[in-house]
């Protein structure tokens, strides 16, 4: 369907008759990127406000955003997939964390940040095999992660000293983060083993 969408701006603007073929296919996967990314943005925004979490989706977005993009994970086979696999995830999310918003604390905080760090250090940056990383993008990918992480685990305190609530939704899209790079990790394991 996004391909489609995709298809039909190009013919609307008549992208195809101005780009060779070969960027005509850069841009066309670039706009399917974005077209996807456009839905998994307003699905998060809408559940968030459903779930009465706005400004927590607006955290999620750009705090999930950035250390995914330097960690890696799961990347489902398709677009719809993908964008479904998000919405089931954010959420679930969200559920969880308008059920423990208000219990959660210093020990539930250490463990999740302890549990992230040690799955950081085995497995992180997680490749995909349709974008592999050289040795030099693996280092930068594990040190930019490092820092991402780091600043969460300081902002995430500093939230729970100064009780905004908010900022949990910070510590949950770690866990996000990590979910998915362990599944990632053992689809890898399981197309492996059937090679």
């Amino acid at each position: 369907m996004i391909s489609k969408v995709a298809g039909s701006f190009f013919r609307f603007f008549q992208v195809d008759s101005k780009v060779d073929e070969e960027r005509l296919e850069i841009c066309r996967y670039g706009m399917e990127i974005l077209i996807s990314t456009l839905i998994n943005m307003i699905s998060i925004m809408i559940i968030g406000v459903i779930g009465g979490a706005w400004q927590e989706s607006m955290l999620f977005l750009i705090c999930f955003s950035f250390l995914r993009k330097q960690t890696g994970g799961y990347h489902a086979g398709s677009y719809f997939t993908c964008n479904l696999s998000l919405i089931f995830c954010y959420s679930i999310l969200v559920w969880s964390y308008q059920s423990t918003v208000d219990e959660f604390g210093w020990t539930g905080m250490i463990i999740i940040y302890c549990i992230h760090f040690l799955i950081w250090y085995l497995f992180m940056p997680v490749e995909n095999a349709n974008k592999p990383l050289s040795d030099l993008q693996k280092k930068r990918a594990k040190k930019y992660s490092f820092v991402i992480s780091i600043t969460y685990a300081m902002v995430s305190a500093f939230c729970l000293i100064w009780n905004f609530r908010e900022g949990l939704m910070l510590t949950y899209s770690v866990i996000l983060t990590d979910i998915l790079a362990l599944i990632s990790i053992k689809k890898g394991k399981k197309e492996d083993f059937q090679k």
